[in-house]
């Protein structure tokens, strides 16, 4: 083989590898929808905000973090487990955020929280109808055993209130149990939960529900400390979008 020849094949070869690499390069650069990043967010279940249905998770709360987190090229999964929990698997770092939870300056220590919340949340006193009781303010809760929910975060007045009981409930259903049983007097419960709760177990009729809030604010998906700044302020931005086109 001539050396003209040789020289013609190297100088092939040298086009051909640098259009591959300048091809390899192109498609690094392109987002790669089949590898993007999970996001993987734990919650409990609030019946009428984030449902753990059969198909899926369901909800006004996943539905708009979803949708905004997909709108960023994230995937999304959500976990249903006890409220202390997923505030202890985000809080050890063990899951990337916390779908609906509120806002304090102990939650503030140990998670990162977006500018823009999800949504307003309402808490209210649940009784039974046929009770007697009217909710008149947390005075009126005086010498009663009230249910509330371990982990959540209620207002500064709910946490400095010492003239009735407390009784920890697991969950709404629980405690919608323990009214019915006689074993509490009353609750604190999320209006929106409360509600499609007591619906979904027949026992809506029996129930009072306070028109004043003992509790409430926004509430968000928290996030663990350490992950992407850019991922928290652009969640942000799609939230505000959202709640600026719902207007």
């Amino acid at each position: 083989m001539s050396v003209s020849l040789m020289r013609g094949f190297a100088e092939l070869f040298k086009t051909y590898l640098c259009a591959g690499l300048l091809l390899l390069a192109l498609i690094l650069a392109v987002p790669n929808v089949s590898a993007a990043e999970t996001i993987h967010l734990v919650t409990e279940e609030w019946p009428g905000l984030v449902d753990n249905a059969p198909d899926g998770p369901e909800g006004i709360l996943w539905d708009i973090a979803r949708e905004a987190l997909e709108e960023l090229g994230y995937e999304v999964r959500l976990e249903f487990v006890p409220w202390k929990r997923a505030l202890k698997l985000v809080q050890d770092g063990e899951r990337d955020g916390i779908l609906g939870v509120g806002r304090n300056p102990k939650r503030e220590m140990v998670f990162q929280y977006p500018d823009q919340y999800l949504l307003l949340s309402g808490t209210v006193v649940v009784s039974l109808l046929d009770s007697g009781f009217a909710y008149s303010g947390l005075q009126s809760l005086e010498g009663l055993s009230v249910g509330l929910s371990p982990g959540y975060s209620y207002s500064q007045a709910v946490r400095d209130a010492d003239h009735f009981d407390r009784v920890s409930i697991p969950s709404i259903k629980s405690g919608l149990g323990m009214l019915q049983l006689g074993r509490i007097d009353a609750m604190f419960a999320n209006r929106h939960v409360v509600l499609n709760e007591a619906r979904r177990l027949g026992v809506l009729s029996r129930l009072s529900l306070s028109e004043e809030t003992v509790s409430g604010g926004p509430v968000y998906v928290a996030f663990r400390m350490g992950i992407d700044q850019t991922l928290i302020s652009e969640f942000s931005e799609k939230l505000k979008k959202r709640l600026t086109a719902d207007r």
